[in-house]
């Protein structure tokens, strides 16, 4: 994963469509739980594995917090939510394999 906006991946439908600048389009009081509720809400399972993915790929990278942070800087802060990115980040992964298993999928990724 790098910061180059330009390469789109999963992670930037939920960061800068649910919780970026016009998150309040989704839940007027910015309620972490509500925002990512909708997007669970409203993602296919395949969406939900890809997100997986790139969170797996933020993971693996020594740099990996930077390069979210840098990534995201000019659309997203989690400290609205008083969260660090790790943080964020580390619930969103729970919460997204919680959802997955609830509705009877996997969150077993493909290695293609």
């Amino acid at each position: 994963m790098d910061a180059d906006m330009s390469k789109s991946c999963e992670m930037d439908n939920l960061v800068v469509a649910y919780f970026g600048q016009d998150c309040d389009i989704f839940d007027p009081d910015m309620d972490f739980d509500n925002l990512l509720n909708e997007y669970l809400a409203t993602s296919h399972p395949f969406k939900l594995r890809m997100l997986l993915a790139n969170i797996q790929e933020f993971e693996q990278d020594p740099d990996g917090l930077a390069i979210f942070s840098e990534r995201y800087k000019h659309d997203f802060w989690p400290d609205r939510w008083d969260m660090t990115a790790e943080q964020w980040i580390g619930i969103v992964k729970e919460r997204v394999i919680n959802n997955l298993y609830t509705n009877g999928h996997s969150s077993e990724l493909s290695h293609f």
